[in-house]
């Protein structure tokens, strides 16, 4: 079995093969990431996958990937005993298909976008945010993103990605990653953005 190391330890990969050089952009990308934001991962899963398009009825490749709750009854456990897995379409990999994934020496976008659903559901990081940042909740909720699934949890995944992918001189003033900041999961999780006032 292969494993991808993070700052939580290894984490397996299982599916599809990819090369060694995305096995370490996915590494990379772990590495990018405070541990205790990896501790409620189970696994990665690289799968093949393809879907409807809504308009044409045909079956188009898909480039994204999904978070899914391991066990039944996730929601009742506390908060690093839940187990979630992530699963990455291979298509994501493809510079054609998801160029942000594929920049030289860079983070792979979708998986820290994955990050972003685990984190929130193993923290309650949008709910609490909802109930003590209204303003940072009206910002999520009306940021644009552009993937399939709509709502305002893909705006947290998206500000929790941006937040890792991008330099801190990008970040610095974005007034979500101001907000994701304030909420439960960063309260104790080691940052690299230091430069962000919270």
């Amino acid at each position: 079995m292969t494993m991808l190391h993070s700052r939580a330890g290894a984490i397996p990969l299982e599916g599809l093969p990819i090369t060694a050089e995305q096995q370490e952009r996915l590494s990379h990308t772990l590495r990018c990431v405070p541990a205790d934001h990896l501790r409620s991962l189970q696994r990665i899963v690289i799968r093949d996958r393809q879907v409807r398009d809504e308009r044409s009825g045909e079956m188009r490749e898909y480039a994204g990937g999904s978070t899914n709750a391991a066990q039944r009854g996730w929601r009742d456990l506390s908060p690093h005993q839940r187990r979630f897995w992530i699963m990455l379409d291979i298509d994501s990999f493809d510079p054609r298909q998801r160029p942000i994934n594929n920049r030289p020496g860079g983070k792979h976008y979708t998986l820290l976008h994955e990050l972003g659903h685990l984190v929130d559901w193993s923290y309650g990081a949008l709910s609490w945010i909802m109930r003590n940042d209204p303003e940072g909740f009206r910002l999520l909720a009306r940021q644009p993103h552009t993937g399939i699934t709509q709502g305002t949890q893909e705006r947290f995944a998206d500000a929790y990605a941006d937040l890792y992918f991008h330099r801190p001189e990008r970040t610095r003033d974005d007034p979500r990653i101001r907000c994701i900041l304030q909420s439960p999961p960063f309260r104790t999780a080691w940052t690299p953005h230091t430069e962000i006032a919270v």
